[in-house]
């Protein structure tokens, strides 16, 4: 059956819901990290210490959002939201 423009979807997952399988995964790795932790310790503590940092390193992208930089274009606001922003923006300087 072809798609039809205007048609409501009606299969899969519902928008916002998580992947089970992501979900499932990452509480199974979880659970492995928990049960191996003091080995973990341990073996990042023999490393040299540049190898030390970038482990840690490796472990805070899972840990902490990427930065993004953040980019607002002016032009398409209206003056409202741009007086909406400054005065956020004032707030938190006071």
């Amino acid at each position: 059956m072809p798609f039809e423009k205007g048609r409501e979807k009606t299969g899969g997952r519902q928008p916002g819901s998580s992947n089970r399988t992501s979900t499932d995964l990452k509480s199974k790795i979880a659970t492995l990290i928990d049960n191996q932790f003091d080995t973990i310790q341990a073996d990042l503590e023999s490393l040299e210490p540049k190898d030390r940092v970038m482990a840690y390193l490796k472990f805070i992208e899972y840990v902490l959002p990427k930065q993004r930089e953040q980019k607002i274009d002016l032009s398409t606001l209206t003056d409202e939201q741009i007086d909406d922003l400054l005065d956020k923006a004032m707030a938190k300087l006071n």
